[in-house]
């Protein structure tokens, strides 16, 4: 949706992004209109699509790749009057292009060295700008770039930690007073998550415990005053870290802002606070505050922000003025006049491209020097205590779509292998008589809902799982997960045709995953112990199984521990998704739990019987769970368990 979203809001011609595209109603709907340009947006734009695909990267950016636009932004930058912009640029250019720009950076250190106040983000974006660039080389005339980056880094460094407040929240400007008596203690939520990993990057890169302290008692802070529903509230007091206005809420904030800074921090040895970005980020769904919906798939945007009824932004230069009477003093019945029930349909590029750059980027510590620190292996989600919920007798594990991605990556990365199995209504219904599927199952050692039906019935038994992780959803996860980290993968599964296209879509859209083997599934059990060598043979990091239930658990089941293969994965049906051979369910169907309803619309005739019994027998055997709990099966020894008990 994202990469949608900016090849709209890109302008070919001139090589820039648009400021909005803003929702605007028509006779045949919504549509986007674009207007104005950003050269701090198009520099955003350029960090989050260096993060994807080169393919996508040309796609969006009318045949440029990001690097062609980061280039083209420092060069816009070098004339710009804006303290951001160019360090943004500065940043873009030595992160995506590996180049140091002497004249940004020169910029930059007149800027700091000045004295003159600065807006907090500015001066956060140039410490991060500095440390992206130390070491890299730089164009023509790069004379004094190394003292430049130093003085930069340093400066920007004294001057954020000597604004930030007792408590850990830093302010909008620096120094504070230059804002005037009425606004000198209050500091936005953008104020607050920069300098958490500008300084957080810098500790990672220096060593600097001091500027580790500051990032963690910032992200402390913030997280200390989070809202019930996950919101990240907009404006905070400096002086004790109370919020002093909550709305708007914006939903770049829930959804890139706050995780690429808190996981930055993880990621350089600072403080886990993925329960806190986790919780923001379902806000997306739940935003209590209003019934309208945040994301337009159609148009490619997440809408800007919820906020109140109000003129000139009344409520908040209200909090300003009572907060700065006294702390936590705040008018009543402004929730009442002025209720926050109003959704701002627009969206602008940078919003999406730190999306992609929060969800997408690199880790941080494979960038940075890290003194007397070893593992700087990427976290998706830092390791949380494993939860599960037994559901009809077999034990599915509460994860979330991130943290079944993220143990994924820790078993590549680490060569310890994870099976995936998934439970739908079907194989519910299907384990009462199939021991075979169910050992299959039982030896998996990840077991999700795949069935939007099985998350139901766990809420409605007292033993909730937090959301239904998708066969396909998975799949495209982990090949992305792939094309970052360049790994191997195997397609085992549908017709040739299909698992022939499958491979050519892989390829395709994810260039720097490697399709080491792929092989159709229409072989005979005699045959499976060669297809399994195969597998093993071809060295494969990703086992992914195109194939229908029970044969692909049967085939897991029986040859999984010898495959030698990290991360083995039965997607289903998903091949001829991806293969365009089917249509996936729109993702209100989606959302709504229907996308079985939709895979029947499209084939009534296969498919009615089948879904009339199944769920009806699900919907039985759901009710007998709530009443009577199936005891817990066990699995069966494997042969090799069974050898080693006989000796």
């Amino acid at each position: 949706m994202s990469l949608r979203g900016l090849a709209a809001m890109f302008v070919a011609p001139e090589r820039n992004f648009v400021q909005t595209l803003r929702g605007v109603p028509g006779p045949q709907g919504r549509y986007g209109r674009v207007e104005g340009r950003n050269l701090r947006y198009a520099a955003i734009s350029a960090l989050g699509l260096a993060c994807v695909p080169a393919t996508d990267q040309t796609r969006v950016l009318d045949g440029l790749t990001a690097l062609d636009l980061a280039t083209e932004v420092a060069q816009q930058a070098v004339t710009a009057t804006d303290p951001g912009a160019v360090a943004l640029a500065a940043w873009s250019a030595a992160e995506v292009g590996t180049t140091g720009d002497a004249a940004l950076f020169s910029r930059l250190r007149t800027w700091l060295d000045s004295g003159r106040p600065l807006p907090t983000v500015d001066v956060a974006w140039m410490v991060t700008a500095a440390v992206a660039a130390r070491g890299l080389g730089a164009a023509a005339g790069a004379d004094g770039l190394a003292d430049d980056v130093a003085a930069v880094a340093a400066v920007g460094r004294a001057r954020l930690l000597e604004a930030q407040g007792p408590t850990g929240v830093f302010p909008h400007a620096l120094p504070a007073s230059s804002l005037g008596r009425l606004r000198a203690h209050v500091g936005c939520f953008a104020d607050q998550v920069y300098p958490i990993q500008a300084l957080a990057r810098l500790a990672a890169a220096d060593g600097d415990p001091v500027a580790m302290d500051a990032a963690n008692r910032c992200a402390a802070a913030i997280c200390a005053v989070q809202g019930s529903a996950g919101q990240w509230w907009w404006h905070y007091d400096a002086r004790d870290g109370s919020v002093v206005e909550r709305f708007p809420v914006y939903s770049v904030h829930q959804h890139a802002m706050a995780p690429m800074a808190l996981f930055d921090l993880a990621e350089c040895g600072g403080d886990d606070h993925t329960d806190e970005v986790l919780k923001g980020l379902d806000w997306l769904r739940t935003h209590p505050e209003v019934g309208a919906e945040l994301l337009d798939d159609d148009l490619g945007v997440v809408w800007r922000k919820v906020g109140r009824r109000e003129r000139a932004k009344a409520a908040r230069k209200l909090a300003a003025v009572t907060t700065s009477v006294r702390r936590g003093w705040h008018l009543p019945g402004v929730d009442r006049v002025m209720p926050a029930t109003v959704v701002d349909r627009e969206c602008r590029p940078y919003e999406l491209g730190w999306l992609l750059y929060a969800w997408h980027s690199a880790p941080r510590a494979d960038r940075l020097s890290v003194p007397d620190q070893e593992d700087h292996s990427l976290r998706l989600v830092p390791a949380q205590p494993r939860r599960t919920e037994r559901l009809f007798g077999m034990p599915v594990d509460a994860m979330t779509l991130t943290e079944v991605v993220g143990r994924c990556d820790a078993a590549v990365r680490h060569q310890r292998p994870v099976q995936i199995g998934v439970l739908n209504a079907a194989k519910v219904v299907r384990l009462r008589s199939d021991a075979l599927l169910r050992n299959s199952l039982l030896q998996c050692e990840v077991m999700v809902a795949d069935g939007q039906s099985v998350v139901w019935a766990s809420r409605l038994l007292g033993r909730p799982l937090p959301e239904r992780v998708a066969g396909i959803d998975l799949f495209e996860a982990l090949l992305a997960l792939a094309d970052r980290d360049r790994r191997k993968v195997y397609l085992l599964g549908a017709r040739p045709e299909v698992v022939a296209e499958v491979a050519r879509v892989v390829e395709q859209r994810y260039p720097r995953a490697m399709v080491v083997g792929s092989r159709d599934g229409y072989f005979t059990d005699a045959q499976a112990p060669e297809v399994a060598e195969s597998i093993r043979r071809s060295g494969a990091d990703m086992l992914f199984l195109g194939m229908v239930s029970p044969k692909k658990e049967i085939f897991i089941g029986t040859y999984g521990q010898s495959l030698d293969v990290p991360v083995v994965h039965g997607v289903g049906g998903s091949f001829d998704v991806l293969a365009g051979v089917t249509d996936r369910a729109p993702l209100a169907w989606q959302r709504a739990g229907m996308e079985w309803a939709y895979r029947l619309k499209q084939e009534p005739r296969r498919l009615a019987r089948r879904y009339l019994t199944t769920n009806t027998a699900f919907l039985a055997l759901t009710i007998q769970e709530r009443v009577r709990p199936t005891l817990p099966y066990a699995a069966a020894p494997t042969a090799e368990q069974e050898l080693r008990s006989v000796s």
